[in-house]
């Protein structure tokens, strides 16, 4: 398609002359309550659908109580799923990948999340309709799988990068990983950073007493509570801190069920250890206050690429510590303090010496991981079949690629 006739698509499409319509795949689905993922297609398909294409979000049965058949304009397909939790992305895949080959005439482009969708990616591929995969990060190293899902993970990403000609990369590290590792190619598309909802002065000091935190006297970390994320470590680097002695606590939001990792977690909670561990919330003015109050955030997520948990950190926390890794380093470049697990303690203290950088750390998330730029890059694939992200703001020439990128 010629730059003419493409501009000239692009306006029929504004106009609402041609329904383009734009499937994605592989998430549990709308509205978002879950990830990552799930807040990038809510983030994404919005632009999309009020640019005038006709977005179709694939959403898993079992985790919506409801199930409505538009979300905001975009309209929501649901696949029933496995009741095997293990099993339960496999088998929804197949049943995406059913569905779309049934009705492959009506989609312009189909979006996949996560490479272990494999049955449904290949499925769309064999059905020639066009595909572009967004890989997520190295779901293989997560110590929670089992050795057979961690091939699964590896074998999947592999064959994808083999088979798919359009890979996305939310991190220029992860992109910079498949190419060595798999021989792919990726076009780099990261996640972008939420705007902050205004929270009045008095539901803020509600929201710090309910959860027992002074301004500026605790650190936190909002995260899954599973090995690669480090809230166990992270815990017990701040207890042998001694910061506690000083009214100082530690802020661990995202429990939600017994597992023997966080029954490690729990069992470090004692009444006078500063350590406070309490369940996942998913309310925007509750979590937005915690980060902009805290002293400083604690990042641990050690897999993956762009962490969108980071990028909500720095869109609010006026001083991160994060885990020393490709990943970390290229979001929070030289704004970010760094930690191995081995010398926590040590970092806590030190971070709390450190300057706020509050105001660059907003400038440059606000700069490099903007949701309009990820939403225009997306748009360009689905028409074009060739996207570029540029986000408007300029640091670091162009934010040269890392230069720490030893993964393996």
């Amino acid at each position: 398609m010629g730059l003419q006739r493409i501009k000239q698509h692009l306006e029929l499409v504004r106009k609402g002359r041609v329904c383009v319509k734009i499937a994605f795949c592989g998430t549990r689905g709308l509205p978002a309550r879950y990830g990552g993922f799930e807040t990038a297609v809510e983030e994404i398909t919005s632009r999309l659908t009020s640019s005038g294409l006709d977005c179709e979000v694939f959403c898993r049965t079992g985790l919506y109580d409801e199930r409505p058949s538009y979300f905001e304009g975009r309209k929501l397909v649901y696949v029933s799923g496995s009741k095997v939790n293990q099993l339960d992305t496999f088998v929804s895949s197949i049943q995406t990948g059913w569905h779309l080959i049934r009705n492959r005439s009506q989609y312009q482009h189909v979006f996949w999340f996560n490479n272990a969708n494999l049955p449904g990616i290949l499925m769309t591929q064999l059905a020639g309709m066009p595909i572009s995969v967004n890989t997520d990060g190295l779901e293989w190293r997560r110590p929670k799988w089992s050795l057979p899902f961690k091939i699964y993970y590896i074998a999947s990403s592999a064959i994808v990068s083999k088979l798919c000609k359009s890979i996305i990369s939310d991190s220029r590290a992860l992109g910079i990983y498949y190419r060595k590792r798999f021989g792919a190619r990726s076009t780099f598309i990261p996640y972008g950073a939420p705007t902050p909802p205004q929270v009045s002065p008095a539901r803020a000091a509600e929201i710090l007493e309910e959860y027992g935190v002074e301004p500026g006297m605790y650190s936190l970390q909002i995260t899954r509570i599973e090995p690669d994320n480090l809230p166990v470590e992270i815990a017990q680097g701040f207890i042998a801190s001694g910061l506690s002695q000083s009214g100082f606590k530690h802020l661990v939001i995202g429990y939600k069920q017994k597992t023997p990792y966080s029954a490690e977690l729990l069992n470090l909670s004692e009444p006078d250890n500063g350590l406070v561990i309490r369940s996942a919330v998913y309310d925007a003015d509750v979590v937005s206050v915690l980060r902009r109050n805290c002293a400083f955030y604690a990042h641990g997520n050690s897999v993956g690429g762009t962490n969108p948990a980071l990028l909500e950190a720095m869109a609010l926390c006026p001083r991160i510590l994060a885990i020393d890794s490709p990943f970390s380093l290229e979001a929070l470049g030289d704004l970010g303090e760094y930690f191995t697990v081995d010398s926590l303690a040590e970092n806590f203290r030190r971070v709390l010496a450190s300057p706020t950088r509050h105001e660059q750390l907003q400038r440059r998330v606000r700069d490099y991981y903007d949701w309009n730029a990820v939403a225009d890059a997306y748009k360009s694939l689905a028409v074009r079949g060739v996207a570029l992200y540029e986000p408007e703001g300029e640091l670091e020439s162009k934010r040269a690629s890392p230069t720490r990128v030893n993964l393996d």
